[in-house]
């Protein structure tokens, strides 16, 4: 038998009445409820954001389709009411799901909720399910949740509610690096406080700390990331490692929990310094006081980050520098730049007995080198 079509204030009336019902049977989808004894309609599947967990930040709002299949001995449902996770489906009073009948005793409807981190609390994150209520065709009343249960075992019953987790982009420092040096690595895991509210209305963003985060490094010309070392967070959800460095991409990887979403930093590219060398000799020795005296040497560098193979370095400017016998410091006499092929060549005035050698500070690419001091003495 077909129920007469209600009014809608009749319709409201009923959906008091249920919301009602609802909150003595164990609260309104905020705790897992008790059946209802209303009739014989039963989900026979359901889907929920399509199997995919349902992330909200600290703004915005998140559209979620929601489908399922009903039964009922009259053919399905006349009229339905559905929620999901608190939050009444789009659409209107006792017809918020697109419901199609499409054999003697099921039909398929379908929805969409529009969630809003505003409406939850810290308590909310963790698994969510459909409600509905409503009148079948036959004029029963029915009340059911992909909670109950009697659903634990139905595909898509429910999905999980999480909370937004962020990782700051990767730092990696210093950069470029020196081979065989060390990276300082640091970052920050961060995820929205939904019991706390921002001047402008937003749910604030606080550190997540004790968590594990995944140190990864994707060589240079790789595809893939591998998994260095786990770190856990600290205060304010503050992350800090070091390894050695590598020439490739580093990144911070948090897998998903309970009640926070997956998250993944930025790369942060990272170049090896090539190893460089650099070699000095002064003429004559022992040399006159107030002679000439010919300072010579070459710089060159790693042609891959191996450094089994060097080149002349041209162009460079390196510094000429003088430790007087007793002194421990060395003093910048002038600068020379390297010829074509890494060469040095400059003469001086000796004016003491002592160690000259070249100095070369580094480049974008190249590392920093020191020559062995080479001692001339006075005759």
């Amino acid at each position: 038998m077909t129920r007469p079509t209600a009014t809608r204030s009749r319709i409201a009336v009923r959906r008091t009445a249920l919301l009602l019902a609802a909150t003595v049977t164990g609260g309104w989808l905020l705790a897992t409820p008790a059946q209802a004894a209303y009739g014989d309609t039963e989900f026979r599947s359901v889907s929920i954001n399509n199997g995919k967990p349902v992330v909200l930040g600290t703004t915005g709002t998140v559209t979620v389709p929601v489908s399922a299949l009903i039964h009922d001995d009259s053919g399905g449902v006349e009229t339905i009411d559905a929620d999901l996770a608190g939050t009444f489906l789009e659409g209107p009073v006792s017809h918020n799901m697109t419901c199609v009948r499409t054999t003697s005793t099921e039909s398929t409807c379908t929805g969409t909720a529009i969630l809003d981190p505003a409406t939850y609390s810290n308590d909310s994150p963790g698994p969510i399910g459909l409600r509905i209520f409503g009148y079948a065709y036959d004029g029963g009343q029915y009340l059911e949740s992909t909670l109950y249960p009697q659903y634990a075992d139905l595909p898509g019953a429910d999905a999980l509610l999480l909370k937004e987790t962020r990782l700051a982009a990767m730092n990696a420092a210093p950069e470029p690096v020196r081979k065989g040096g060390t990276l300082t690595f640091t970052g920050r895991l961060t995820r929205p406080d939904w019991n706390a509210t921002e001047a402008d209305g937003t749910k604030a963003v606080v550190g997540y700390s004790g968590q594990p985060v995944k140190l990864q490094f994707k060589k240079s010309g790789g595809t893939s990331y591998s998994t260095v070392r786990t770190v856990t967070s600290g205060s304010d959800g503050k992350l800090r490692t070091t390894a050695e460095a590598s020439t490739g991409t580093w990144r911070w990887l948090f897998a998903q929990n309970g009640t926070s979403s997956a998250a993944t930093s930025t790369g942060d590219g990272v170049t090896l310094l090539k190893a460089s060398k650099l070699t000095v000799d002064a003429s004559p020795e022992p040399v006159a006081k107030g002679a000439a005296l010919t300072v010579t040497g070459r710089l060159t560098r790693a042609t891959t980050d191996a450094a089994t193979a060097f080149t002349g370095y041209a162009g460079q400017p390196v510094k000429l520098q003088f430790r007087k016998s007793g002194s421990t410091t060395y003093t910048t006499i002038k600068t020379v730049r390297t010829d074509t092929t890494g060469h040095l060549h400059t003469t001086v005035t000796a004016k003491a007995a002592g160690h000259w050698r070249w100095s070369y500070a580094g480049s974008d690419t190249v590392a920093s080198v020191n020559a062995a001091g080479d001692g001339v003495a006075l005759r």
